[in-house]
Parts: structure tokens; C-alpha cells; sequence
């Protein structure tokens, strides 16, 4: 790995500990407070083709509302090649952000636009 990827990915991993990964685990104690199902999980960067989707790094909040079979997901995950994070649904919506710009507020509104889309408006 070269320097700049690494760079990247420590930085990402940082905002993920610091920013993202918190209210990623807030999300998920609400949905099960109010019985949907839900897990975060995350990716390691892979240099090397390991046929993931995805080379990573990444966060990925997946759902099964009200336990349902079908699961919809929400990732937060690094773009090596171009340093930026994309932040991507189940249902193909994508924004990408500069690393940098993934603060809370942010991080919250990516968060509850999936669900409100997913569940419904939250009160």
C-alpha cells in the first residue's frame, strides 16, 4: 500500500471511530427499541482482489424492518482511488464527500434520510 492510500484509510477509519461508527450504533439501539433488526458491520481495505464488492474500507448499517426477510443497507465507504467517501443505500442513492466533510451533522442527516425513506418519517 502506498503512502496516500494509507494516509486515506487510517483517516478514514478515524472519522469512522469518531463520527460515523457512534451514531451508526445509535441508529441501531433505536430500530431495535421500536423491532426492527439491525447490525453494523465493517470492512478492512484490501489491496489485493479478495471478490468482495467492494475493496473497502467500510461501514455498512443494514436493516430488516420489523424483522422482515428483505434487508436494506446504508455504507459509508472509502474511495481509494479518488480519497473521497461515498455514502451509498440498498435503493442505488449515492453521495460522495471529501473525507474531511463527514462531520456530525452530516453523518446524522446521510443517517436519517435513510430511514425516513426506509420507515417513514421518525418522531
Amino acid at each position: 500500500m502506498d503512502r496516500d492510500t494509507e494516509i486515506f484509510v487510517q483517516g478514514f477509519w478515524v472519522r469512522c471511530r469518531e463520527t460515523i461508527r457512534p451514531e451508526l450504533d445509535h441508529a441501531v439501539d433505536s430500530l431495535k427499541a421500536h423491532g426492527h433488526a439491525a447490525h453494523v458491520a465493517t470492512q478492512e481495505y484490501a489491496a489485493v482482489p479478495d471478490r468482495l464488492p467492494e475493496p473497502g474500507p467500510s461501514l455498512t448499517l443494514t436493516v430488516h424492518p420489523n424483522h422482515a426477510s428483505r434487508a436494506a443497507t446504508l455504507q459509508f465507504r472509502g474511495d481509494v482511488a479518488k480519497a473521497d467517501v461515498i455514502v451509498e443505500t440498498s435503493n442505488g442513492t449515492a453521495h460522495r464527500h471529501p473525507l474531511d466533510s463527514l462531520e456530525l451533522p452530516l453523518v446524522k442527516a446521510e443517517i436519517s434520510t435513510f430511514l425516513a425513506d426506509l420507515l417513514g418519517p421518525r418522531r
